[in-house]
């Protein structure tokens, strides 16, 4: 037993795959047949002939539950096939047949998570590892930092990045990813340092290269970030390059450029579903519905939950005496605007299960006709015919004029009238927010410095925040303000707050949707480069409430702010 099993795996070290396989298949030893079968599926996987390495692996495991060689390789196969659903299932198997734990397992089943964009699991893996005796400490602080990143947590990104730099001052993935974080949270300073690092140790690093058109661009210096990423496209086709510099057109109000790129990202990468995603949106845009629609599916941004994996999506089939399940998605704001389409949809079916985010459950109606709001804990062990995304429900709705998403909020009376206190100021009271998450679509160019509502600010009027993200480039003046902070508070409060002003004025924001379905007057403060909504979708779908005031240029907000503030004093008579 022992001779044979040593030839084998001699042949397989030295790439002698038909050797091994031969001897295999020839073994007759039944108490080690679950140790040839496991080499099988080496041998196939090698080979690439993941299928049948698959079944191998798993006959290997029904002979021998505890054997843990085939779960470790089902693993890997699952990772080089991108099925990470079934890596998870079978990296918790190996720790689970572990006898102590083993840091290198913890940390596979943490970089699937990271893989997966399940940011939260993966952080929670990872600072597992970072207890063990784990020797690649580098890339353990490199993985946790670009995971709290991708869970919105800077700070803790920013650490762990330093953190990892320590052991080696010249990485240049390390410093690479300190310059696009101290970029993206507008850190002029640091945002230089890491570029003149990065130039130094190689300017010819492809994320270097990606990143100084980014750089240049935080520069305003947009003609040469164009050409800096023309020149990448020229040389490599890189596939981010044409995403970053059709992402630079649509900025500055060339579509029909920024759509040339997209098409021919697509020439070249047709299976990237990003590209179609972006595509559809352009479409939307241009009010081109029916192929933006198609292309909208492609998005990333759905929430993917195992649990319902298995359960049918809804493509317009008739529902009568069906059950359906929607799910949230993307942003708050989202989901507040497109709520409004389970209402279309309620007529339709025998019952809606819908699932908003944990944090907005307490401002919908818990029953709203044939339509439940509930908690994914609530609906665990309920049957559904059907299951869609909410945003997906505007393919079949969006024209239609009958719903309003107001119907469906919970609107406190006690809480309202416990906020009338805020009307017994003499002056007149406004909701301002000017910046959203800077994880956001479409920042920083839709939010607006601070300081530059500095002269607004001046007016002789009370002003509230609600948002609880303050950007660093705006901390010293908030603090320094005039404006009341009443982001601690309940989105329950916050709603009651909003229906006991005179006015929210609010960049592209979950508030600004919130204020609209208040059907409180609102000021619209829209970038130049905005979202698919405010364009040919909005004619269909506009709020009564809001007034937009939209960008001309993408670099100044000035004229806006300026108008805002000539609008306040005509509105509320302010000398």
């Amino acid at each position: 037993m022992a001779d044979i099993l040593k030839k084998i795996i001699e042949y397989l070290n030295n790439d002698k795959l038909f050797e091994a396989f031969d001897l295999c298949e020839n073994n007759k030893d039944n108490k080690i047949e679950h140790l040839i079968l496991n080499i099988k599926g080496v041998i196939f996987f090698k080979q690439q002939k993941f299928e049948q390495a698959k079944k191998e692996f798993l006959k290997s495991i029904e002979l021998d539950k505890s054997f843990i060689d085939p779960y470790k390789n089902l693993f890997k196969l699952n990772l080089k096939t991108q099925d990470y659903d079934s890596a998870i299932k079978n990296g918790k198997k190996v720790i689970e047949l572990e006898i102590k734990k083993n840091p290198i397992s913890y940390f596979n089943l943490a970089l699937v998570y990271d893989l997966k964009k399940d940011y939260k699991k993966a952080v929670d893996l990872y600072k597992i590892v970072e207890t063990l005796d784990f020797k690649e400490k580098k890339v353990l602080f490199n993985n946790l930092a670009k995971s709290f990143l991708g869970d919105r947590n800077i700070d803790e990104a920013k650490n762990y990045y330093l953190k990892a730099l320590e052991f080696d001052h010249n990485d240049k993935l390390i410093v690479n990813n300190l310059l696009i974080l101290f970029l993206r949270i507008a850190d002029k300073e640091n945002a230089e340092h890491f570029f003149n690092k990065a130039q130094e140790i190689d300017k010819d690093y492809i994320e270097f290269k990606l990143n100084k058109s980014e750089y240049l661009l935080s520069q305003n210096k947009v003609e040469d970030a164009i050409n800096c990423l023309k020149k990448i496209i020229s040389e490599s086709k890189n596939y981010i390059a044409y995403t970053k510099l059709s992402k630079i057109y649509s900025m500055i109000g060339d579509l029909k450029k920024s759509i040339e790129i997209i098409d021919q990202a697509i020439i070249e990468y047709p299976n990237q579903k990003d590209l179609k995603f972006t595509r559809g949106i352009q479409h939307l845009i241009e009010g081109e519905f029916e192929k933006g629609w198609e292309f909208y599916e492609f998005r990333d941004l759905v929430i993917k939950d195992d649990s319902f994996e298995n359960l049918k999506t809804w493509r317009g089939e008739n529902l009568k005496n069906a059950t359906i399940l929607v799910t949230s998605e993307q942003g708050m704001g989202d989901v507040i605007q497109f709520s409004k389409f389970l209402i279309n949809l309620s007529p339709l079916c025998k019952k809606i299960d819908f699932i908003p985010f944990d944090k907005l459950l307490p401002i919908f109606k818990k029953k709203f006709k044939n339509i439940n709001v509930c908690s994914k804990n609530e609906i665990s062990q309920n049957k559904y015919d059907y299951k869609i995304s909410l945003g997906s429900l505007n393919k079949y709705f969006f024209k239609e004029k009958t719903s309003n998403s107001s119907d469906l909020i919970n609107f406190d009376e006690d809480k309202k009238k416990y906020w009338e206190k805020i009307k017994k100021n003499k002056k007149k009271n406004i909701g301002l927010v000017w910046s959203g998450n800077f994880f956001g679509p479409k920042e920083p160019s839709r939010s607006i410095e601070l300081k530059k509502l500095r002269e607004l600010l001046k007016l002789d009027l009370n002003f509230y925040s609600f948002q609880n993200e303050i950007w660093d480039r705006d901390k010293e003046f908030f603090q320094n303000s005039n404006i009341i902070d009443y982001s601690k508070e309940s989105f329950v409060d916050i709603i009651s707050i909003i229906q006991n002003l005179d006015l929210v004025i609010s960049t592209d924001t979950f508030f600004l949707h919130l204020a609209c379905i208040c059907n409180k007057e609102t000021w619209g403060l829209i970038s130049a480069n905005s979202d698919w909504r405010w364009y040919e979708y909005y004619k269909y779908n506009p709020y009564k409430s809001l007034k937009i005031y939209k960008q001309t240029n993408y670099k100044n907000w000035d004229d806006i702010v300026y108008l805002i503030q000539n609008d306040l004093k005509n509105r509320f008579s302010i000398l």
